[in-house]
């Protein structure tokens, strides 16, 4: 049985990311998988040193309740990635946890760039914002997808960006985007 994990970058338990991550881990558990959450607001963390010692081979220096966090998901068979946009930007709970995936990105013996997460999995990036549909947020989660081929073999990573969704609660009251996440949870890991 396939094991996602999803992790929320959103400081709203019940968000427009939270609701649509929630959804795509329904569709997939629909489709057998096992499924699990991780609110990224309700960890205390620390963000990367930058001490390098994970590209030496001795892994991450800090131990904090991230740690737990990742060792999941180094397991697990598909991730899915939620946050808002802030200031032009995915938020800080969602940056900090990239920094400390850095652990999955390096050759512990030759230092370089390479993706230590062994095997295929499959991903999907949900970014939302209360804007009108705008380019550079779709960008955003681009670049999350880039981050993703840095640690692994991620094949094609969906993207779920909606813009358009100005309160809290408006993605829980677009039945079409529910649909949506439904169906797409169940395609990328049924």
């Amino acid at each position: 049985m396939a094991l996602i994990i999803g992790v929320s970058g959103s400081p709203r338990k019940n968000g427009n990311s939270n609701t649509l991550m929630r959804v795509i881990l329904r569709g997939a558990a629909s489709k057998g998988a096992d499924v699990g959450e991780v609110s990224l607001n309700d960890l205390t963390y620390r963000g990367c040193q930058g001490c390098r010692n994970c590209v030496g081979g001795g892994g991450c220096i800090v131990t904090d309740e991230l740690t737990p966090v990742l060792a999941k998901l180094w397991k697990a068979d598909g991730w899915i990635l939620a946050a808002p946009i802030y200031y032009d930007g995915v938020s800080g709970q969602l940056k900090m946890f990239f920094d400390r995936c850095r652990t999955f990105t390096r050759d512990p013996v030759s230092h370089e760039l390479d993706p230590q997460l062994e095997g295929v999995r499959r991903a999907v990036i949900v970014v939302t914002y209360a804007d009108s549909q705008r380019e550079d947020y779709r960008r955003a989660a681009e670049v999350l997808a880039g981050y993703l081929a840095w640690m692994g073999d991620f094949g094609d990573v969906e993207k779920l960006v909606k813009g358009d969704l100005g309160p809290a609660d408006a993605a829980r009251r677009r039945r079409d985007l529910i649909e949506r996440a439904e169906l797409l949870g169940g395609a990328v890991f049924g």
